[in-house]
């Protein structure tokens, strides 16, 4: 889509394309790795990367995070793929026991590193939903790049800032009248931030939270536009936070049955005759589409099921625009099966890449990223049965990317182990929903984080040669 830009501020092209309306995928925080914020220059006077570029014939391929308007103003190509868009209110369902019935309105709240989803609890009821991107997209899309953009007091400030202004746009969806309560749970980063905590030390051995329990306060003095009071989730650890405290009181975990918690990072939680254990895998965000040329997140245009015939189901009956991660795994375990790829990945016949729908193919060396993402899940849920010295007979799959993808497929190629699996989808907001609508369980929550023994993986020597391992296709 073609798209004109004028001046303003600081000419940074990602801003005057988000001004415009037209967000773009800033998965490096803006650094110019990534290449998911490519749009084509195709008129005006630019600088890019430093050196000055007039545009006059040939449209230029750009990183726009690393491009800013010179002129007064400019003319640039947008292609779908470039935009952050998906649907963010697929993240508001889950699969718990009843509410409990209190006559009050109440709010909870899934503060996620890509998603932030709310819904509106009366009488034991759902009453309303929402959701969006998280907006600190911006400076990154995992918690690594939010530690490093915390580094500075106006970095903490900039991220608490983009937090409440999210969850203030989901409040004004979801409408805060005769609202006494909100509650949120999140992941340990996105908790500190939200209450303006430098989160820093979790980036660093032995990645020790400053905080696991959060202040009660009313919404108001963190900027949140409601006159409620705001509880939080306590967290278990620095990769392990309030999001899992929230799945593990949702699920009922019994011995022998592990809470997984798929996404860029896997948290894991495992029940043994004796204890809970904890642990965190960095899968990294091939599965989100980032790395892949040709992937997405979930949104119209998204393929998210590829089958064995080369067909494939598209999200929103349009044409196709990329694929997005349940496609992926279902990409993998087609091409295994069919011998087009070998337990290495590579293709077969040899080729550099394989054409998957109209104008869009995959690579080998994204293959490559793809395989990395799921050996580490494996390889966290393997590592962590081994070290505990008892099977795996039930894994509790929570998150949104869960429940879309085909878990046979999953299996099939080496990303989960075979076993019985149920899909509870956002447990976290589950949990902040039941902690809104009955306070006094805060008080349990605070009790249950200690419970959990948690594992550093890095520090485990067999999850090196489990990964190793997961690498091959099966």
């Amino acid at each position: 889509m073609r798209v004109t830009v004028r001046r303003g501020g600081e000419g940074r092209l990602t801003s005057l394309l988000a001004a415009a309306g037209f967000p773009l995928d800033l998965r490096c925080g803006g650094k110019g790795t990534c290449g998911r914020c490519r749009v084509l220059l195709t008129a005006g006077s630019w600088l890019v990367n430093g050196k000055a570029v007039d545009i006059a014939g040939e449209p230029m391929a750009v990183n726009a995070c690393r491009t800013t308007l010179a002129g007064e103003t400019g003319a640039v190509e947008v292609p779908e793929l470039s935009l952050a868009r998906g649907d963010a209110k697929s993240a508001v369902e889950w699969s718990a026991s009843p509410l409990p019935v209190r006559a009050e309105t109440v709010i909870g709240i899934d503060l996620g590193t890509t998603t932030v989803a709310a819904v509106k609890i009366r009488n034991g009821e759902v009453v309303a939903r929402s959701g969006c991107f998280n907006s600190q997209n911006r400076f990154g899309d995992n918690v690594v790049t939010r530690i490093n953009h915390a580094g500075t007091a106006e970095g903490v400030r900039e991220l608490q800032a983009a937090a409440v202004a999210d969850i203030n746009v989901l409040l004004g969806e979801l409408g805060c009248d005769g609202v006494s309560r909100i509650a949120v749970s999140g992941n340990t980063v996105m908790s500190l931030l939200l209450h303006g905590i430098d989160p820093t030390p979790i980036g660093i051995m032995p990645f020790t939270p400053p905080q696991r329990i959060f202040p009660v306060c009313d919404a108001r003095e963190l900027g949140i536009e409601c006159d409620a009071g705001l509880l939080t989730v306590p967290a278990i650890a620095g990769y392990v936070g309030g999001d899992l405290t929230s799945g593990i009181a949702e699920v009922g975990l019994k011995p022998g049955e592990m809470l997984v918690d798929i996404g860029t990072n896997c948290e894991i939680i495992f029940r043994t005759r004796e204890k809970l254990y904890s642990t965190a895998a960095a899968a990294g965000p091939a599965f989100e589409g980032a790395g892949i040329e040709c992937g997405c997140r979930a949104a119209p245009g998204a393929i998210d099921h590829w089958f064995a015939d080369g067909s494939w189901s598209v999200l929103g009956g349009v044409d196709p625009v990329g694929l997005c991660g349940s496609a992926l795994i279902d990409f993998l375990a087609v091409m295994r099966e069919g011998g087009r790829l070998n337990e290495f990945g590579r293709l077969e016949p040899a080729a550099k890449s394989f054409p998957v729908a109209p104008g869009l193919a995959i690579h080998e060396w994204e293959i490559a990223q793809l395989l990395k993402a799921k050996a580490a899940v494996f390889a966290g849920i393997q590592t962590l049965a081994e070290h505990c010295g008892e099977p795996v007979g039930r894994i509790w799959l929570a998150g949104g990317f869960a429940r879309y993808i085909d878990l046979g497929h999953a299996v099939r190629i080496g990303m989960l182990p075979e076993c019985e699996y149920t899909v509870v989808g956002n447990t976290s907001l589950a949990g902040a929903a039941r902690l809104a609508a009955a306070p006094e369980r805060l008080a349990q929550l605070e009790l249950l984080i200690d419970e959990p023994e948690d594992i550093p993986l890095n520090l485990l020597p067999e999850f090196e040669d489990n990964f190793i391992g997961a690498l091959l296709l099966p």
